[in-house]
C-alpha cells in the first residue's frame, strides 16, 4: 500500500488485496488435485499387487513349514512377525486417512462405524475414495491435526505426525532386527533410508524442512492423503524385501522329493478383457534354477514341440508365468513343454503339460421382475444374476432401501423395497476365484403407486339405480393396469346430491354411503345427480392393515345418475 495518510476507502482497498493475494497464493488447480488422485489411485493399486505377491512368499514359507518344521521354524516364525507388524503398520495408517477424511468432510463417525461393522467394505471404499472427498483441497485441518498450530514445536499424541514416525521408527528397527548385519546390508541400508523420520527433506532450491513438515504441513488434504499411501507402499516394499531376505535363509537343498511332475495352477474363469494367467511349474522345482517353457503342439512320444513359443512366458524363481489375453469367448485350451537341467549335467528332461479355461463376459443382469421402476411401500420382486457365478456367490445390495431375498421364488431372487428419494442404487459384487469382485451398479427411478379408480355399484360413473346402489353402497378403489395385485381401502368421501332445493353434502368417515343418506336417494327422482367427492383411500399390506411409509391416495370423484 501507498506511504502516508491513507483515507478509510483506501485502507479497505488495501486489505481487500492482501485477502485478495493470499486466498490466489492457497489456490491449488484442479488439475493438481486430479494429478494426487491419479497417483494414490495408483499407489494404492501397487500396494495390493505388493500384498499379493507377499501373501505367496508367505504360502511358500508355509509349504516349506509344513515339510520340515524343525529346519524352516526359526525363519517361518520370522515371516510371520514380519507379516504381523506390516500389517498393523498398514492398517494404522489405513486409519489415520479415514480419520482426516472424516475430521475434514465432518462425516458421521456413527453411521461410518456402522459400516464398518457390518463390514461393507464397497461402501466404505466408496466414501473414503480420494476422488469422493469434497474437501480435498483443504489446508487447515490435516495440518492442525497431524502437526498443529505451532510448526515450530511439533504436536503429539494420536493422529499425529509425531506418532506416525515414532511407529515408522519402531516398525523399521523391528525389520532390521530380523536381518544379519552383514548378509542383509543392502536391505538394512534401504530400511534405513526410506524410515529415516529423523531427516530434513529439501522443498525447493534453497528451502529445507523436517520430514514432519515436508509430509504434512499446510499441503492439500490430497497431498496428504497421497503421502501417507505412499508411506504404505513403502511399508510392503519393505515387508517384500525381509520376507524374501528370510525364505532365502531356508537351505531349500535339504528337502527330498521323491516324485517329479508338471504341475499347472489357474483359473478355470477369466472375464472377456482380463488377462488370464497361470502358474507352470515342476512340483520339485528349485527358486535357483529357471526352467524352459513352451507353449505349442506337443507330440508326447518324441517330447518336442511343434512352433514352440516362449514370448508368452515370464520366468522368475523356477516358476513360469503364461499370460494370455482373453480377447474372445468360450473355452480356451493350451499345452507346452517345461524343461529343466538334468541334475548330473548332460541335457534336459522334458515334461507336457496341459490345461484349459473358460472367457466368459464381464457382465451382471439386474431386472425387475416387473417393471423397470421401483415403488414406494410395495414389496418389489427383482432377480439378480452374473453370467457364470453361482447365484450364491452374488451379493447385491441396495442403496436408497432395503434388499432381502425371496426364499419362495428361489436363488437369485429378492424384495426390494423403498421409501423416500427418486432413485435407488442396485450394487452388485460377486466371488470370483475366492475374491470378491465389484461387478456392477444400475440405478432405478423410484415412485408412488398410481392411485387406484374409485367404483360403488359396480360402475366409475354414469347410470345406477337407487336399489342397486342400496345393495352395494360401498366405495371400494381398484387398481387398473398395474402389474401388482394392490389393495386400497377408502377411510372417507364426501357425500353430495340435491333434495328439492338443497344441496345435501355428508362427510363420510369411512368407505359407505350411510343409511339415511341411502334413504334419501331411494325417494329421488330419476334423473337426480349424485356426486362422491374428496375421496381419500389407504393402500393396505400384506396383513390388511395401511402401509407403512405410503401416504393415503386422492381418488377422482365419481359422478352418478339416477335411472
Amino acid at each position: 500500500m501507498a506511504g502516508g495518510k491513507e483515507t478509510p476507502r483506501q485502507k479497505m482497498i488495501g486489505m481487500m488485496y492482501l485477502v485478495l493475494t493470499a486466498l490466489l497464493a492457497l489456490n491449488v488447480s484442479k488439475e493438481i488435485l486430479n494429478s494426487f488422485i491419479l497417483i494414490n489411485d495408483s499407489l494404492i493399486v501397487t500396494n495390493k499387487n505388493f500384498a499379493n505377491k507377499n501373501e505367496s512368499e508367505y504360502d511358500k514359507f508355509d509349504r516349506a513349514y509344513a515339510e520340515n518344521k524343525e529346519k524352516v521354524g526359526k525363519w517361518h516364525s520370522k515371516a510371520m512377525e514380519v507379516k504381523e507388524s506390516s500389517k498393523e503398520m498398514v492398517d494404522y495408517i489405513e486409519d489415520l486417512k479415514q480419520y482426516l477424511i472424516m475430521r475434514t468432510d465432518k462425516l458421521d463417525s456413527v453411521e461410518i462405524n456402522k459400516f464398518k461393522e457390518s463390514g461393507d467394505q464397497i461402501i466404505l471404499d466408496s466414501i473414503f475414495a480420494l476422488k469422493n472427498v469434497n474437501s480435498k483441497d483443504n489446508y487447515d485441518i490435516a495440518t492442525n491435526i497431524m502437526i498443529g498450530g505451532d510448526e515450530g514445536k511439533l504436536k503429539e499424541g494420536e493422529h499425529t505426525a509425531f506418532e506416525l514416525a515414532t511407529k515408522l521408527t519402531t516398525f523399521k528397527d523391528g525389520l532390521i532386527a530380523h536381518l544379519d548385519p552383514i548378509k542383509g546390508r543392502s536391505i538394512i541400508d534401504a530400511l534405513k533410508l526410506n524410515f529415516n523420520t529423523d531427516t530434513t527433506l529439501r522443498i525447493s532450491a534453497s528451502e529445507f524442512q523436517s520430514w514432519h513438515l515436508a509430509n504434512f504441513y499446510h499441503i492439500p488434504l490430497a497431498a496428504v492423503i497421497t503421502n501417507l499411501t505412499k508411506i504404505q507402499t513403502d511399508v510392503r516394499n519393505a515387508e517384500s524385501d525381509v520376507v524374501k531376505y528370510l525364505y532365502r535363509e531356508v537351505d531349500a537343498s535339504d528337502f527330498k522329493f521323491d516324485k517329479i511332475t508338471a504341475r499347472v495352477i489357474a483359473p478355470n474363469l477369466v472375464f472377456q478383457g482380463d488377462d488370464f494367467k497361470s502358474e507352470i511349474f515342476v512340483a520339485a522345482y528349485s527358486s535357483t534354477q529357471n526352467p524352459k517353457i513352451e507353449i505349442g503342439k506337443v507330440d508326447t512320444n518324441t517330447m518336442t514341440i511343434s512352433n514352440g513359443d516362449t514370448s508368452a512366458i515370464q520366468i522368475k524363481d523356477g516358476v513360469g508365468i503364461y499370460t494370455a489375453r482373453a480377447s474372445s469367448e468360450g473355452l480356451k485350451t493350451y499345452e507346452g513343454l517345461i524343461s529343466i537341467k538334468n541334475p548330473g549335467g548332460g541335457g534336459y528332461t522334458s515334461y507336457p503339460f496341459k490345461g484349459e479355461y473358460m472367457v466368459m463376459k464381464s457382465g451382471v443382469v439386474v431386472s425387475p421382475t416387473k417393471m423397470n421402476v421401483l415403488y414406494r411401500g410395495v414389496k418389489n420382486p427383482i432377480s439378480v444374476s452374473v453370467p457364470g457365478v453361482a447365484p450364491e456367490l452374488v451379493k447385491p445390495s441396495l442403496q436408497g432401501g432395503t434388499l432381502r431375498p425371496d426364499a419362495a421364488a428361489g436363488k437369485g431372487n429378492y424384495i426390494a423395497e423403498v421409501a423416500g428419494g427418486s432413485t435407488a442404487k442396485v450394487v452388485v459384487s460377486a466371488e470370483v476365484d475366492g475374491k470378491q469382485r465389484k461387478m456392477g451398479e444400475f440405478d432405478f427411478r423410484v415412485k408412488d403407486v398410481p392411485p387406484p379408480v374409485a367404483t360403488i355399484a359396480g360402475v366409475e360413473e354414469g347410470l345406477v339405480s337407487a336399489n342397486r346402489l342400496a345393495a352395494a353402497p360401498t366405495v371400494i378403489p381398484k387398481m387398473q393396469n398395474f402389474d401388482f395385485e394392490l389393495f386400497f381401502k377408502v377411510t372417507k368421501f364426501d357425500l353430495v346430491y340435491q333434495v328439492g332445493t338443497d344441496l345435501i353434502t355428508t362427510n363420510v368417515t369411512g368407505s359407505s354411503i350411510p343409511a339415511n343418506a341411502l334413504s334419501q336417494i331411494s325417494r329421488l327422482k330419476k334423473g337426480s345427480r349424485i356426486y362422491i367427492e374428496n375421496i381419500s383411500a389407504v393402500m393396505l399390506d400384506e396383513n390388511n392393515r395401511p402401509a407403512a411409509g405410503v401416504t393415503p391416495k386422492k381418488l377422482s370423484p365419481v359422478s352418478l345418475k339416477l335411472n
